[in-house]
């Protein structure tokens, strides 16, 4: 029987065991992940180097090369002189009085009074400026977000009301136009401006019912014979209560 070969210390195995195999990728060859990939060292300029690691290091100014030209250098100079650190901003630091200066976007105001509540949290947290307006922008962006969603919900609320109304029996279809002018006349002639900003502005004017009320009070009181004064001061009709009212006798009769 043959004996098991021996390997050396320098196998880095036991007597006995198979060496251990150590299998170098040629220089071009992909990554586990992207086999298809060669793999290409970045090319690195003179002065621009990295140190290893997350290790911190002094910048430096770009170094020549003399290998280039005035032009290339110059250029390489421009790209390394981007890297150079900021000086100290007071908003890379928790401010030591506590007082938060945060800038809003165009259209908000800052809520000072808020704001002045926050403060304290802010720096007992350990924010610094620029992380305290990070969490600011974040926020008005979402609270934007959400009344956009809703303003375009009610609009599309109010869209439907219309479409509703239109297609109802008895005020939309052929009734519609008719019942649209009758409506309008009762508010032009009862109104005023405020009452119709209100009906624009909450799109109350739009709804169903409000529409139907309109319009079977213009039917009741007939655009000949208003049942109330259109000149204030002058003497409403005597029978004005029966108009609005037929149901209900008047006193004293």
């Amino acid at each position: 029987m043959k004996n098991k070969p021996v390997y050396g210390a320098e196998d880095g195995t036991g007597a006995g065991d198979p060496p251990a195999v150590v299998v170098t990728p040629p220089a071009d060859a992909g990554s586990v992940l992207y086999p298809d990939d060669p793999k290409v060292e970045p090319t690195v300029e003179p002065g621009t180097e990295k140190p290893a690691g997350d290790a911190p290091t002094e910048w430096k100014e770009y170094a020549p090369d003399p290998a280039k030209t005035d032009e290339e250098n110059a250029a390489a100079k421009a790209e390394h002189d981007k890297t150079k650190p900021a000086a100290d901003d007071p908003a890379d630091k928790v401010p030591e009085d506590g007082k938060y200066v945060l800038k809003m976007p165009e259209g908000v105001e800052v809520d000072q009074e808020l704001l002045d509540e926050l403060s304290p949290e802010f720096k007992a947290a350990g924010l610094t400026g620029k992380q305290a307006q990070a969490l600011t922008d974040k926020f008005i962006a979402k609270q934007q977000a959400r009344m956009k969603a809703q303003g375009e919900g009610w609009a599309k609320t109010v869209s439907d009301w219309v479409d509703e109304a239109k297609k109802d029996p008895e005020i939309g279809g052929a009734n519609w136009d008719g019942t649209v002018k009758t409506a309008s006349g009762v508010v032009g002639r009862f109104g005023n401006d405020a009452l119709k900003e209100y009906l624009n502005a909450s799109g109350a004017g739009n709804h169903p019912e409000m529409i139907r009320f309109m319009a079977k009070v213009g039917a009741v009181i007939g655009e000949d014979n208003p049942a109330i004064s259109e000149t204030p001061g002058k003497k409403v009709a005597a029978d004005t209560a029966s108009i609005l009212y037929p149901d209900d006798k008047p006193k004293g009769k």
